[in-house]
């Protein structure tokens, strides 16, 4: 029973810890994806950006890895982030 609640409370504790730890960067805007980037710093790690195309213009924003995996050049933004 211990070991039970024991390998309970460390899942728990990891999850936790993940979630904590994922950036949430502000959403872009709603448009089609023309580019996208992914760039390492040594200061902070890989930083992640999309280009995408509105009735405005082109604007780019940083974007999680996650949401950078599952847009590809020529998807629609914010639909293609399964949020």
């Amino acid at each position: 029973m211990r070991k039970a609640l024991a390998a309970a409370a460390a899942t728990i504790g990891a999850v936790l810890a993940l979630t904590a730890c994922s950036p949430d960067y502000a959403p872009g805007p709603s448009g089609t994806v023309t580019d996208r980037s992914a760039t390492y710093r040594k200061a902070d790690g890989w930083h992640y950006q999309l280009t995408v195309t509105t009735t405005d213009g082109r604007e780019d924003f940083r974007v999680t890895r996650d949401d950078y995996r599952h847009c590809f050049r020529g998807s629609a933004y914010p639909t293609c982030t399964h949020r």
